[in-house]
C-alpha cells in the first residue's frame, strides 16, 4: 500500500500563511510579538505584506478601553495611531509631518459614527503611513532611477534578487546601474540588498518565533552560517545574541 506523502511548504510561505490565519481568526493583535511586528512592517514600508494582510483595528480578545461600543473602536484607532507615529518617527519621519497627519486622522475619525466608516479609516491610515515611509526611504536617492530600484528591491527582498534583474527591469546594463547606485547612496546594490534583508531579519528575530534557518530560508540567503555571517558583519550580533537581547525589551508608550 502506497505511504500517502503530506505536500510540504517552504518556511516562507509558512510564515506568510502563520500571519494570514492569525489575521483571519482574530488573534493577531492577541499576541504582543505579532502586534509590534505589525507596527513594524508600517516602519519599514512594507506596503505589500499590509494591503495582503488587511490588519483589522478591533479583534476577538483585544481590551476594552469603554463599555460603549463605538467609543471603544475610536479610543482603539487613536492608540494604533499614537503607536503607528512612534514608530515612524523611529524610522526617519519627521515629528512635525507625522504628528500633522495623525491630528488629520484622529479629526477625521471623530466625524463617523459608523464602526465600518472606521475600521476603513484604519486601514487608510496604516497605508498613508506605509507609504511616507516607503517614500522616506526611496528619496534617499535623488534619481527616478534610484527610487525606482529602491522600490523594486522593497518590493522583491525576499527573493533571490540579482543586480541582473534589476537593471533588467529598468532598461539599463547592469555596470551602468551599479555605477549610478554606488555614486548616489554611497553603497552598492548588493550591500543595499542585504541591509534590506538584515532589517527585516531583525523584525522577525524580535516577533515572531522563527528559527534561524528558517530566517535564512524566507530572506533567500544561501545558507543558515552564511546569514549568521552577513547578520553579524551588519549588526555586530549574531542572530541568537539579537534576538535574547532584543525579545527580552519590554515595549511602553
Amino acid at each position: 500500500m502506497a505511504t500517502r506523502t503530506k505536500p510540504t511548504t517552504s518556511s516562507k510561505e509558512d510564515y506568510t500563511n502563520s500571519k494570514h490565519d492569525a489575521f483571519e481568526k482574530g488573534e493577531f493583535h492577541l499576541s504582543y510579538k505579532n502586534e509590534m511586528h505589525f507596527y513594524d512592517l508600517v516602519k519599514q514600508g512594507n506596503i505589500e505584506e499590509l494591503e495582503a494582510l488587511k490588519p483589522k483595528l478591533i479583534v476577538k480578545g483585544q481590551g476594552v478601553l469603554s463599555e460603549d461600543k463605538f467609543r471603544n473602536i475610536q479610543y482603539h484607532f487613536v492608540v494604533a495611531t499614537a503607536l503607528i507615529v512612534r514608530f515612524c518617527i523611529e524610522g526617519g519621519l519627521p515629528k512635525e509631518s507625522a504628528y500633522t497627519m495623525s491630528d488629520v486622522f484622529i479629526r477625521r475619525m471623530d466625524k463617523m459614527w459608523e464602526r465600518e466608516d472606521v475600521e476603513a479609516l484604519h486601514h487608510e491610515m496604516v497605508l498613508t503611513f506605509a507609504k511616507s515611509m516607503r517614500e522616506l526611504k526611496k528619496n534617499s536617492g535623488s534619481s527616478l532611477y534610484i527610487r525606482k530600484s529602491i522600490d523594486y528591491i522593497t518590493s522583491h527582498y525576499q527573493e533571490p534578487i540579482k543586480v541582473s534583474d534589476i537593471a533588467t527591469f529598468l532598461g539599463l546594463s547592469e555596470k551602468y546601474l551599479s555605477t549610478l547606485f554606488k555614486k548616489e547612496t554611497g553603497q552598492t546594490l548588493v550591500s543595499y540588498i542585504e541591509h534590506v534583508r538584515i532589517e527585516e531579519a531583525c523584525s522577525m528575530l524580535t516577533y515572531t518565533d522563527l528559527s534561524y534557518a528558517e530566517i535564512a530560508e524566507s530572506l533567500s540567503f544561501n545558507s543558515h552560517s552564511y546569514f549568521t555571517k552577513i547578520f553579524k558583519k551588519n549588526i555586530g550580533l549574531t542572530p541568537m545574541q539579537y534576538r535574547i537581547k532584543h525579545q527580552a525589551a519590554k515595549f511602553t508608550i
